[in-house]
């Protein structure tokens, strides 16, 4: 469920929309804003859902999953209301665009970026896990809790996260890295957040993801950003232009693609062609995450009420981590290290 107690300028969010340059959290705000029905649904224990997401130690992505969303999970199973992402159009459409993108086949040396709503970017995983003849290392980033006064719809994505089946990589096979992000995670940035609502948005800096280094090392010189429309969307994410722009620095390239490039493909790409033609320069631009403004408007940097799971779950802050660092926004990460700037820390 998703409780909004705001106040927001919206000329300047109609204006921000306006501009060629909008961001996935952008688009977001502007198309695609509809709210699931909920339903009863049996939730697995933590445990149970961390072990089905979990990557295996070897694997050279597992130190970048956050798996912080899941420890809002209780010890036992339960019986209760959660929304029914699956009926969302965003996410059908994520889901068959990954099938289109299975069935063409991976290309190699690619790392995959998925930054949509948050349910989408699950869907987009999961299917592309179940249906790739390539194994692949799915990797959240899902860095924050959901509560009943929540300010972005983390609850979305935890119900995707547990109604799924996703099929990781197993221990020393090849696979492909695909990266989990959610574009509601930046979301209302010319908001100003009232007393009584639990910012959970979350920032992810260069320490969250593989630097160029690391990639050129696991073989991977180019990245694939998934968003939803890129006649909508022309730019990166603010939290991730410093990343992108020192992947170019260092010679990678990136490249920007949406869902109707995905659906698109046909059984024998030509990736090299078919990417260069959607390459995204980067290029320096002021970003929200050096705004202190954005951080006024957030309470005093992201938090106000601190974030706690909502009281439908029975997750409790402190919960040991498997080898994860702190989660800003919620308990421990589960193999992830520090979102940087994390709302609700």
């Amino acid at each position: 469920m998703r409780s909004l107690f705001f106040a927001a300028p919206l000329a300047l969010l109609c204006a921000a929309c306006t501009s060629r340059l909008t961001t996935p959290s952008g688009a977001l705000l502007r198309f695609d804003e509809s709210t699931p029905k909920s339903g009863i649904v049996v939730l697995p224990s933590a445990d149970d859902a961390i072990a089905r997401w979990q990557l295996a130690p070897s694997d050279p992505w597992s130190r970048y999953e956050k798996l912080t969303l899941l420890t809002a999970l209780g010890d036992t199973a339960e019986t209760t209301h959660m929304p029914d992402v699956a009926a969302l159009p965003a996410v059908q459409r994520a889901r068959f665009a990954a099938y289109r993108l299975a069935a063409a086949g991976l290309p190699a040396n690619t790392l995959w970026m998925v930054d949509l709503r948050g349910a989408a970017s699950v869907a987009f995983g999961v299917a592309l896990s179940q249906y790739a003849a390539r194994a692949v290392s799915l990797v959240p980033t899902f860095n924050n809790w959901p509560s009943e006064t929540e300010l972005v719809p983390a609850e979305e994505t935890l119900a995707a996260m547990t109604s799924a089946d996703p099929r990781q990589a197993a221990p020393g096979e090849a696979s492909t890295p695909v990266f989990l992000l959610d574009a509601w995670r930046l979301a209302y940035r010319d908001t100003i957040v009232e007393d009584g609502v639990t910012d959970n948005r979350y920032l992810l800096g260069p320490a969250d993801l593989p630097d160029a280094e690391t990639l050129r090392a696991l073989g991977i010189d180019r990245i694939a950003y998934v968003v939803d429309d890129g006649d909508e969307i022309g730019t990166e994410e603010d939290d991730l232009h410093e990343t992108m722009a020192a992947y170019q620095e260092a010679g990678l390239s990136v490249h920007l693609v949406d869902l109707a490039f995905c659906e698109a493909l046909g059984d024998h790409v030509a990736w090299s062609a078919a990417l260069d033609a959607a390459t995204l320069w980067v290029t320096p631009r002021e970003t929200v995450v050096a705004d202190p403004l954005f951080y006024g408007r957030s309470r005093g940097g992201f938090g106000g009420v601190h974030a706690s799971p909502s009281h439908v779950f029975l997750g409790r802050g402190g919960r040991s981590g498997h080898g994860g660092g702190s989660g800003h926004g919620g308990g421990r990460s589960y193999g992830g290290g520090h979102a940087h700037g994390g709302f609700g820390g």
